[in-house]
């Protein structure tokens, strides 16, 4: 079971700090992440925190395979207690230079981490637009339950959405498994999931994008289902392509809502759209 130190290292509210502190947890996480790797390790985990899943990995992986990131000077002098060779950046996830990361250790990253949940989603665009360049190849991340959930929903489902779209053409996803809000410290009040991402790297995202650039594609997908009411047409005259809309869209797709377009033909509206 990990140790949680006492005292001064209370949890955060504001950092969003939920420690591990349950060892058969911590256990099938490096489990999963172990079985996504299939070349040589460069692991990044993310805000390590009280090193639950930092001193499993340290063991199992090795200092020179491992490095973290994380905010809390709090952690950063405690694992650098521990863990003395271990290279820790003190740095804001949301500031974490992947490219830099992965020019610097000659390959792409493995991320693993307990991601904190008011930030999930940038956490997670960041690390697919590190994909673009093959700066990270995988994720094993815990969040919200739900929001994992809606990153693997099929179509025509209510947690179908942009984490949806983006991700499932970005990446193979998956569920690992639930994880009960009685392994925190503090509980939160919610479910939680491990999800895997592994991305496609570039050469096939690139096949699957169809040329169709990544921003455009975020805003296609973006500006719909913000309003996932009102038809796919009518969602995207906020980008100004009203002439475009009227003369390429598929009448049948126009008058669908956003949740039942699949991915892929949401690469193709893009394209449609913006050449």
């Amino acid at each position: 079971t990990p140790t949680l130190p006492g005292g001064e290292f209370r949890p955060k509210q504001s950092l969003g700090q939920n420690y591990l502190r349950d060892g058969n947890t911590v256990a099938k996480i490096c489990r999963a992440f172990a079985t996504q790797q299939k070349t040589q390790l460069r692991a990044v985990e993310l805000g390590p925190g009280a090193g639950a899943l930092t001193d499993v990995l340290v063991n199992s992986i090795g200092k020179p395979n491992l490095q973290c990131i994380e905010i809390d000077q709090r952690s950063v002098e405690l694992l650098s207690e521990k863990h003395p060779e271990l290279r820790i950046h003190h740095l804001d996830v949301l500031q974490a230079d992947y490219p830099q990361l992965s020019i610097d250790e000659k390959g792409p990253l493995s991320i693993i981490g307990n991601l904190p949940y008011y930030i999930t989603s940038q956490i997670l665009f960041a690390l697919a637009d590190a994909s673009h360049s093959n700066a990270v190849r995988s994720a094993t991340v815990t969040m919200q339950y739900e929001v994992g959930r809606r990153i693997v929903a099929p179509t025509r489902c209510k947690d179908y959405g942009i984490l949806s779209v983006v991700f499932q053409l970005y990446a193979d996803c998956k569920i690992h498994f639930k994880i009960p809000p009685t392994v925190f410290y503090p509980q939160p009040k919610v479910d939680s999931a491990l999800i895997g991402l592994h991305f496609l790297g570039p050469t096939a995202l690139r096949r699957r994008l169809a040329g169709v650039s990544p921003s455009n594609l975020r805003a296609v997908v973006t500006a719909t289902f913000q309003q996932r009411r009102k038809t796919v047409r009518n969602g995207l005259r906020n980008l100004a392509l009203t002439f475009a809309l009227n003369q390429e869209l598929p009448k049948n797709w126009s008058s669908m809502r956003p949740e039942e377009l699949t991915p892929g033909q949401f690469v193709e509206v893009t394209r449609l759209l913006f050449g």
